[in-house]
């Protein structure tokens, strides 16, 4: 018996999360086959103007299907096989290690998956492609009347930021952390050690254990150069790398890996705006704002674009830019790129992700540089709040909201708080496992509150 797509719930419900001028990442898990191809006709009858093209994964490299999953910039991509993915190692590196290329097209990626399989292939997938669950993804979940083989229920779970190498807290990523590891000491195969070190060094990066993130990224690297692999992939290796080096404040390495990175990914590369968004950001901490201003617009000048206006890579860009022209004092310029990098990260992660809280502590500094100290002490506790949630209580992030508290606090003269919220920043520094560029710089506040307070 036919599937009955007239069904009025599946109408609403697909609409819902259906967006051809957007990138979403889509799950169905059907009940039966037919039903795929009904679903495929009635999002055609939805979107006539937009175009459809099914991806034929089987015996496929991701080299094969790229031309085809990157011809169009606007419509709905679809993939049958979902299991082709992810028992393929060169198709799951590639739309994992991917995934930014893949987001800066405005298609709906729509996977089935049967849901006699859910269990399987979602655990599979949270080890092989996790750096795509990390954008908005719907997963829609069909259930059958198995006398009448209509639709008699549909369950849809929107995820604002579900990041499968462990999600979003720290607990959690530790967990997962383990597994990997574990999964590490039983394989010699080196396509899998690749994807395993590139995760383990994303979760401790996550978790700010930098110098273990590091380790793995340089074992990752180590294979590329054992078997003379130079390509877009080792490019990425060294963008990963440089980005842990400016965290660590080491940025001579930092920019001697970015400008490798940019050397092997050329002039049409489409992550490009990546490696000079990078590059801004290690001038910027170097003082150099010439250069980071001039990176910045020029990563921009690549995302910014009519149809891919929801892109976080673009806000990424506008957050950067706030911060830039923020050190330069030009204040008003940097509330408003703040505030379109809140817009479009609020609209795509939800409100309570990491990036959210970074956006928040960032209004709070230049709030506080207008003198608007109350503003600036809303934003900085709505930034906390997240953290506190999702962080463990280690983490940097906690350290620079618990940092820029003790200045507002210090500032509204309420120095008993500003004593505090410091000395839990400085118990964060003291046990991190480099030595972390404000630290003595914090001590040194820490006696001048302590000062305030005894006069």
């Amino acid at each position: 018996m036919k599937f009955e797509l007239t069904f009025e719930q599946l109408q609403k419900k697909l609409k819902k999360v259906l967006n051809p001028l957007r990138f979403r990442f889509i799950i169905i898990l059907y009940p039966n086959t037919n039903m795929i191809d009904e679903i495929k006709e009635h999002i055609s009858s939805i979107y006539p103007q937009s175009s459809q093209t099914s991806l034929d994964l089987k015996d496929k490299s991701y080299q094969n299907v790229a031309p085809e999953l990157y011809k169009n910039n606007e419509g709905f991509v679809y993939i049958n096989d979902f299991d082709e993915i992810l028992n393929n190692a060169d198709l799951y590196n590639g739309f994992n290690q991917r995934r930014d290329k893949i987001a800066s097209f405005n298609i709906n990626l729509i996977c089935f998956i049967s849901l006699y399989q859910k269990e399987e292939l979602f655990t599979k997938a949270i080890n092989v492609i996790p750096d795509l669950w990390e954008f908005k993804n719907t997963v829609l979940e069909l259930e059958k009347d198995d006398n009448t083989d209509k639709l008699s229920n549909i369950t849809i779970n929107e995820s604002s930021s579900y990041s499968s190498i462990g999600g979003i807290t720290t607990q959690d990523k530790k967990i997962e952390l383990n597994k990997l590891l574990q999964r590490l000491k039983t394989t010699n195969n080196d396509e899998l050690k690749l994807n395993l070190f590139n995760q383990i060094a994303t979760i401790y990066r996550d978790i700010g254990e930098l110098k273990n993130s590091l380790h793995y990224l340089k074992k990752e690297l180590n294979i590329h150069k054992r078997k003379n692999i130079n390509n877009t992939d080792t490019a990425t290796i060294y963008n990963n790398i440089s980005i842990l080096y400016t965290n660590m404040d080491d940025l001579e390495n930092a920019l001697k890996f970015q400008y490798k990175s940019l050397r092997l990914k050329g002039d049409n590369h489409p992550d490009l705006g990546t490696g000079y968004n990078n590059l801004s950001l290690i001038y910027q901490n170097k003082g150099d704002l010439k250069n980071a201003l001039k990176f910045q617009y020029k990563a921009l000048k690549l995302r910014e674009n009519p149809l891919k206006k929801e892109h976080i890579n673009l806000a990424t860009s506008y957050n950067n830019l706030a911060m830039i022209y923020r050190d330069m004092g030009e204040l008003k310029k940097a509330l408003e790129y703040q505030q379109k990098a809140l817009k479009i990260n609020t609209e795509i992660l939800g409100k309570r992700h990491p990036i959210l809280a970074k956006n928040h502590n960032n209004f709070a500094m230049i709030y506080r540089d207008m003198g608007e100290l109350k503003k600036a002490l809303e934003y900085q506790l709505r930034a906390l709040d997240i953290r506190e949630e999702i962080l463990s209580e280690s983490h940097i992030d906690l350290a620079t909201s618990y940092n820029n508290l003790a200045i507002i606090y210090c500032n509204l003269k309420e120095y008993k708080k500003a004593e505090e919220y410091l000395q839990k920043c400085i118990k964060i520094l003291e046990h991190l496992d480099y030595i972390h560029p404000y630290f003595r710089e914090t001590q040194e506040y820490l006696k001048f509150i302590e000062s305030q307070i005894k006069k």
